[in-house]
């Protein structure tokens, strides 16, 4: 793993990023983390990769990890940035791979990188547009989307003030505590597969990461998130393969709207995973995801 990598933009931005799986094999994915998360995140993957032979390439978003905040930034701006690395590591075709909070991003470079650059993308427990409808939601989740596009520096605070200050506390076990109470929220597959002693420590690394700069990268995506996208999933390139697998029993991002989604993406698949919650799959279904999202 080499996880404290970084290139200068051409706007003089940072944007940090993390190589797991094999570190030069031609074959590529682009992963974007979760909310709120970082890089670290790719430990997750780490193994699978490795044993598909995959370099699993994980950049921190604007304001997270060691990338710099990005001011006014859309969902449009992130495959420049993407494209900016791949081609500063010589990489010509990749896939690209989000999970949760990182779906937009996903479907954003879809959107705007040419075919003969990506090869394929996956969505994991994606989080699509907000017009296809919240039902089954908790309620946290759609507070965070309805007031985010409004006050997201409220909410970047919030979140900071939140988890934030015990993500940067010099004892490790005060971030793990607040984590400990937020995860009693989440369903009891989810539960079992992030307390796991093989991914619960990278859980918690990826997200101390997320929050080093504090709240504000963290506030945007929530504005981004619930915001209109700027660009509609009908818009997709249907040349370009996509693959998404949910959960029937994710109430962070619901069934339902993935559902949605797939109306109006006739050209991809959805695998629908009975019993699994909004994280699990991404723990035990790695294999399946990666092979086919890479054709291994």
């Amino acid at each position: 793993m080499q996880e404290n990598e970084s290139i200068t933009l051409a706007d003089g931005r940072t944007l940090a990023y993390g190589i797991y799986g094999s570190p030069t094999s031609e074959r590529t994915v682009f992963f974007f983390h979760a909310f709120p998360s970082a890089r670290v995140e790719g430990r997750i993957w780490h193994s699978a990769a490795a044993k598909l032979n995959i370099r699993f390439i994980v950049p921190d978003r604007p304001g997270m990890g060691y990338s710099t905040y990005q001011p006014n930034r859309t969902l449009l701006d992130w495959p420049a940035d993407v494209l900016a690395l791949a081609d500063h590591l010589k990489i010509q075709q990749f896939y690209v791979m989000g999970l949760s909070g990182g779906g937009p991003y996903t479907f954003a470079c879809v959107k705007s990188i040419p075919k003969n650059r990506l090869s394929g993308a996956a969505v994991v427990s994606g989080l699509y547009p907000v017009k296809l409808g919240t039902a089954g939601m908790l309620m946290k989740g759609r507070v965070i989307l309805w007031i985010g596009p409004w006050i997201p520096g409220l909410l970047g605070s919030l979140v900071d003030s939140m988890l934030g200050t015990a993500a940067r506390n010099p004892d490790p076990k005060v971030l793990e505590a607040a984590m400990k109470k937020e995860l009693a929220t989440r369903t009891e597959i989810d539960q079992r597969a992030m307390i796991d002693e093989r991914n619960w420590p990278a859980f918690v690394e990826s997200t101390r990461e997320g929050l080093r700069q504090g709240g504000q990268g963290l506030g945007w995506d929530t504005k981004l998130f619930g915001d209109p996208w700027g660009f509609d999933l009908e818009e997709l390139d249907a040349d370009i393969p996509v693959t998404m697998w949910h959960g029937t029993e994710d109430v962070n991002t619901p069934l339902q709207m993935a559902q949605k989604a797939k109306a109006k993406l006739p050209t991809a698949t959805l695998h629908t995973l009975e019993g699994e919650g909004h994280v699990s799959h991404a723990f035990f279904h790695q294999e399946d995801i990666l092979r086919e999202l890479v054709g291994v």
